[in-house]
């Protein structure tokens, strides 16, 4: 479900605050993904029994583009993003690593979502 908020800022303006100009190149609407469906309980499911533990979840970041145009073409699709990184691997910075455990254990959810996911049944369109 995309969120249609705006920050109210037009790309090519500029914003002076304290001394401080800041050009404004672009702007986009949040997204914020439907977390009830099934291919959520799925992957929750998935990463509950490749890490032993409940799965965490969090927002963080700017908008992905991408992700409103996909849920405008198609409404009733979940998206799920996810990511490798756990929290020694300093994701984008010069020195960015990841543990690969951490590479071993995103595999493995992503092979158990599938396998689970892709087994459920789904009624036939008409």
């Amino acid at each position: 479900m995309s969120s249609p908020g705006r920050s109210g800022t037009i790309a090519g303006t500029t914003t002076t605050s304290g001394g401080v100009s800041v050009d404004t190149e672009a702007v986009g609407s949040p997204f914020r993904a439907a977390t009830e469906g099934p291919a959520y309980r799925a992957i929750d499911d998935a990463m509950r029994e490749a890490y032993g533990k409940p799965m965490a979840s969090l927002g963080q970041g700017g908008s992905i583009p991408l992700c409103n145009v996909f849920a405008d073409t198609y409404p009733d699709a979940e998206m799920i993003l996810m990511g490798v990184e756990e929290p020694q691997c300093l994701i984008h910075a010069p020195n960015e690593s990841v543990d690969p455990n951490e590479i071993a254990s995103m595999a493995l959810t992503e092979a158990l979502f599938l396998h689970s996911y892709g087994s459920q049944r789904v009624p036939a369109q008409r």
